[in-house]
């Protein structure tokens, strides 16, 4: 009698949003348990769960890896597809290393330890392009809170003493707490300690908060080190002109800084843009490997022994010598014509899954952005009709404006996220077609971007460099020549194809 397989279920929806209208994983485990049934695998667990990125860890994806770990004849995953399964790299690495077979569903895949290494090019291409949208989308939000910033407005909430007016752009002075705010400079500015500067507002009528009516000191201490009371906007420990008013003059502000007593050491830095800066790690110690300039021309790499003595520290190795090593490493990455007609097949499937989650989190952002528009037009409506006070208002007003603001850059950064993902297919196969040739062209910092994009766990014994290729680069990597020439290490070695 033939033995049938076993396999777990796993299932996954992306926000708990989605868990509460009951279709998304019901949908899930009925395609997945009809599968199951017309190929004849026996079902032997569920795992399903609603997180999103932004939570730390995924539970039921740790524990079925667990399980699966510790049963003898249980080796398959039955997933609806791809971005289901994988929500980082990490996810992907992890389920690599325990050589399950995963069933694909949707994308009619069966991915074993022994399916041809273009088919793994392929399954890891979708999970890198998925994790590349990701960490694209994040940038592109930082750049949108960047750009609000050089226009000098705050983004979200502003400092105490301080209120947004309607059009959530225009701050001024909140004349109710700004006396806080000045007496909070003067008292400090005197030389007084911040526990009786706390005090002390308190003790002339000063009052922080209904709710709370003396500051904390943690909370007097932040207050009093906010430069942007003088008119500026600070973000990223950059300083932008505000357009904002300023509540204090800057020598207030000055003298009450010497009252803090810091420890201004100045900061020394390198600003020379040595090109394996921060790539690779001590094999002996894990310290980080730094470089320096000898004779004024000459750049060495060492170890920079920070947990103690370590034999590497006093071994130099010139840059020349680290560079061939590399660039050994690059040209080992080469592509066939036939991988390149797989990995395009591979990207017109995953562009097809990405337009549709792109959509999906386009359509979640607008509905959200109505509906706290309506919200703070209603809200408007009736302190307009004196059905609520100040207070309420502003605290609403304040709260929902920020989260207004924070939608709308999510809004801009999804858009310039879909235009980069569109080519990042062609960076990958034009990286992969001609790595060599790119590499040697670029200035000491896209290469290393480079090379953290192909490597990784770079370390330095001596005077060699050894490496991992990142997947799903390792199965195309030319095994022979790059083996020859160094320590290569790749724990997930598989047949080239």
């Amino acid at each position: 009698m033939e033995q049938r397989t076993k396999a777990v279920i796993y299932a996954r929806v992306s926000s708990e949003e989605q868990k509460k209208e009951g279709y998304s994983i019901e949908a899930q485990l009925d395609l997945l348990h009809d599968y199951a049934s017309k190929k004849n695998i026996d079902v032997v667990m569920e795992f399903t769960e609603a997180e999103t990125a932004k939570q730390t860890g995924r539970h039921k994806f740790a524990e079925m890896l667990m399980f699966l770990k510790k049963s003898k004849d249980v080796n398959a995953i039955l997933v609806e597809k791809t971005d289901r399964l994988y929500r980082n790299f990490r996810d992907y690495v992890d389920v690599d290393d325990s050589k399950f077979e995963i069933h694909l569903v949707k994308e009619n895949e069966i991915i074993t330890p022994d399916s041809p290494s273009h088919a793994k090019l392929v399954h890891g291409l979708k999970v890198l392009l998925a994790k590349n949208f990701i960490d694209n989308l994040r940038e592109e939000t930082q750049k949108g809170r960047l750009k609000k910033a050089e226009q000098g407005y705050f983004i979200g909430q502003v400092p105490y003493g301080y209120k947004k007016l309607g059009d959530k752009k225009t701050t001024i002075i909140d004349e109710e707490k700004a006396p806080f705010v000045r007496r909070a400079f003067e008292l400090y500015a005197e030389g007084k300690s911040l526990e009786r500067v706390k005090n002390q507002l308190y003790e002339e009528g000063f009052i922080y908060q209904p709710a709370h009516h003396k500051i904390s000191k943690g909370q007097l201490g932040k207050l009093l080190q906010n430069i942007n009371y003088v008119g500026v906007l600070k973000f990223k420990d950059v300083i932008y002109e505000g357009k904002h008013p300023p509540l204090i003059e800057q020598d207030l502000f000055d003298k009450a800084q010497l009252s803090f007593r810091k420890d201004n050491k100045p900061l020394y830095r390198d600003n020379h843009d040595f090109a394996f800066a921060g790539l690779m790690t001590c094999a002996e110690c894990g310290c980080a490997i730094t470089a320096e300039i000898k004779k004024d021309k000459y750049i060495y790499y060492h170890c920079t022994g920070g947990k103690g003595k370590c034999e590497q520290k006093s071994k130099y190795i010139s840059e020349e010598k680290i560079e061939k090593q590399f660039d050994e490493a690059i040209k080992a990455v080469s592509l066939a014509q036939k991988h390149i007609d797989y990995i395009k097949q591979g990207l017109k499937e995953s562009l097809a899954d990405k337009k549709e989650f792109s959509e999906q989190m386009r359509t979640n952002l607008q509905a959200e952005e109505k509906r706290l528009r309506h919200r703070i037009d209603k809200i408007t409506n009736e302190y307009y009709d004196d059905l609520i006070d100040t207070k309420f208002y502003n605290e609403r007003i304040s709260k929902w404006n920020k989260d207004l603001d924070e939608i709308l850059i999510k809004l801009e950064a999804l858009h310039n996220t879909e235009k980069k993902y569109y080519e990042e297919g062609i960076k990958i196969i034009e990286t992969l077609k001609n790595a060599y040739s790119l590499y040697i062209r670029q200035i000491p910092s896209e290469k290393r971007k480079m090379l953290n994009y192909l490597l990784s766990n770079c370390t330095l014994k001596g005077k060699k460099v050894s490496y991992d290729y990142n997947l799903p680069f390792s199965y195309f990597v030319n095994f022979d020549s790059c083996r020859k020439k160094y320590a290569w290490r790749d724990s997930n070695a598989r047949p080239t194809a």
